[in-house]
């Protein structure tokens, strides 16, 4: 029997340590109703907004198999696989590679039937749900509003283990609607507390959070949280696409969500002005420092270095850049990268270099790193120079870490974990049928799911992909 796993009471970040980042054009837009639960009727909700003295609008109709308009929990996971196409480099072609269970368990959720089975319906709708937003998408290059349609999710490719129901060892490859990968791409982001977030109890607290946190930015320059919003009730429940809009109802419907949110300090207090529909709802928010300006976003002000600089020339994200140098130091960044080069140079053909520049530099395994010179081509002898910086023992200490965390994974996940690092590698040198026989062969125990992981990262190091693809093709034909 699997144990709900207990929510931890974190306290909200300041402004400046933040370090995750969501679209801002679907935060801002509020794509998702708030609410928990919906009537099986509500498939439709149409919103007309002022942006800039101009009229706007934001349409969304989804069909009725699907339970509706997205809403309650379909908010945790569209804001995931955000933050995972960041983490993954954001790569040109809009895919995050994930699982189920990595799903499950970045959203704070237990490992549980009902979870895997509300994930499933969540992606279901974020696919099959239409948006169009006129004159309501703001695009960050030209700065300027613009219009689109689009479904959050384009398309999902899952491996399941039998059946087409989800659990601990199916395999995702989600492709994100172009107009938000345009987005994360040019950097039209605001930041996320994740941690904070997803500690907190309830999806419509979570939901509400999020919209909160989204309208406290500026939309055509987010860079500085305000203190304090003050809204039209009705305007507000119109954004949050709450089914009703009588005021009483409003305001007992977000009652428990401002409590929480009062009691977890993000809010110092939610007052009403007015009365029945002239009613002004007043947040004031208690997470910025009593002294002074909250200090702007690390994305925002903080100079780029050179290092960072030839991270994003190279496809890398700007958030993910600067995380990628702040959290390992100029000097790991700067031989990691001459790594990638040297990779290059030889010959390798990275299907995503960006993705794979972000690999490299975020290795620990020692999938990179560990590799003494003589196992690599001398092209790629800027490899030897990394135990100097991080240590022998050091790489030893981690490499053993991450095997002993990797083995205490249920046993579907970890083959899942190795088919996708397969995946990533050799994308389609390998036909989808190819990958089930694969992921068979490991959950069946013939193929060892961390070993399968290790050849796979050895195989990119060593510069010898069409190889491994090769023999992976003989060995595990097509059903």
């Amino acid at each position: 029997m699997t144990r709900a796993r207990r929510k931890p009471m974190v306290a909200p970040k300041l402004f400046s340590e933040i370090d995750r980042y969501d679209e801002a054009n679907s935060a801002r837009l509020g794509l998702i109703c708030i609410q928990e639960r919906i009537p099986s009727g509500y498939t439709r909700w149409d919103r007309e907004y002022n942006l800039d003295g101009r009229d706007a609008r934001l349409t969304c109709i989804s069909p009725g198999e699907y339970g509706g308009v997205p809403h309650g929990l379909d908010g945790d996971f569209a804001t995931l696989l955000n933050v995972l196409y960041l983490e993954q480099g954001s790569p040109e072609s809009g895919e995050v590679h994930t699982t189920a269970y990595q799903l499950i368990q970045r959203a704070g959720f237990p490992d549980s039937g009902q979870y895997y089975q509300s994930l499933q319906e969540s992606l279901d709708r974020l696919k099959g749900a239409t948006y169009t937003a006129s004159e309501s998408w703001r695009d960050h290059r030209q700065k300027r509003w613009t219009t689109v349609k689009f479904n959050i999710i384009e398309q999902i490719d899952s491996d399941t283990e039998g059946g087409t129901a989800f659990g601990v060892g199916t395999t995702l490859k989600i492709r994100l609607a172009r107009p938000v990968v345009q987005s994360l791409r040019e950097r039209y982001v605001k930041p996320l507390d994740l941690t904070f977030v997803m500690s907190l109890k309830r999806s419509l607290t979570r939901s509400l959070y999020r919209m909160l946190d989204a309208h406290r930015y500026d939309p055509a320059n987010p860079q500085e949280p305000a203190a304090a919003l003050r809204l039209p009730l009705l305007q507000w429940a119109r954004e949050c696409k709450l089914v009703e809009e009588v005021p009483a109802r409003v305001r007992r419907n977000l009652e428990s969500a401002h409590a929480e949110l009062i009691d977890r300090g993000y809010l110092k207090s939610v007052t009403y002005e007015g009365r029945r529909a002239e009613t002004i709802i007043v947040y004031e928010f208690g997470d910025l420092p009593a002294t002074a300006p909250a200090p702007e976003p690390m994305i925002e002000v903080v100079p780029d270095s050179p290092v960072t600089e030839a991270l994003r020339r190279r496809g890398v994200a700007h958030p993910v850049a600067r995380r990628l140098v702040a959290d390992f130091g100029e000097n790991h960044v700067t031989v990691r990268l001459e790594t990638f080069e040297a990779m290059i140079a030889a010959g390798y053909k990275a299907r995503n270099p960006s993705a794979l520049l972000v690999d490299v530099i975020k290795d620990q395994e020692g999938k990179y790193a560990a590799l003494g010179t003589s196992a690599l081509p001398a092209a790629v002898a800027p490899h030897a120079r990394i135990s100097k910086v991080v240590g022998d023992e050091d790489v030893d200490a981690l490499s053993a870490t991450l095997d002993t965390e990797f083995r205490a994974l249920p046993p579907a996940e970890q083959a899942a974990r190795a088919v996708t690092s397969v995946r990533m590698f050799i994308g389609k040198e390998l036909r989808e049928g190819h990958y089930r026989s694969l992921l068979r062969a490991v959950q069946a125990g013939d193929v060892d799911a961390l070993e399968l992981q290790r050849e796979a990262t050895r195989a990119a190091a060593e510069l010898r992909l069409p190889e491994f693809a090769e023999g992976l093709r003989r060995a595990y034909s097509e059903p």
